[in-house]
């Protein structure tokens, strides 16, 4: 199994304080909002990969996190290309863009990466 971890928006919403910091990279307790989303998915035996697709303007801050990230499922980073956010290409439209992209044929789990959540995800999986 693989995961798409939707973090492509530019949270215009939380100006100013994601004009130069992605929504899933802001701390909570601690840690930021995409460490707490990988810890779940990384009791997940069955997930293997994890994709976190993102833009041309943050790409770069989600490389630099993911190069000290210590997790057992691989990360990798899928920047769509976008640049605004008048431009961007939506959750359909970027969950197709790595399918494509990264030739994905496996069972997808799809989270969004600005969302706390309490439950397991190894509970959901089992379900």
């Amino acid at each position: 199994m693989k995961a798409i971890i939707l973090a492509a928006g530019y949270a215009t919403r939380l100006y100013p304080l994601t004009k130069n910091q992605p929504k899933p990279l802001l701390e909570v307790g601690g840690k930021s909002i995409l460490d707490h989303i990988i810890e779940k998915m990384d009791q997940v035996e069955a997930l293997d990969e994890v994709f976190i697709v993102t833009n041309e303007k943050f790409s770069a801050h989600f490389t630099d996190w993911s190069k000290q990230a210590n997790y057992r499922v691989k990360l990798t980073v899928v920047n769509d290309g976008t640049l605004s956010n008048e431009t961007r290409l939506g959750a359909i439209g970027d969950i197709q863009f790595v399918i494509d992209n990264q030739e994905v044929n496996d069972d997808l789990m799809i989270v969004a990466g600005d969302n706390l959540f309490g439950f397991e995800l190894t509970d959901f999986v089992d379900f």
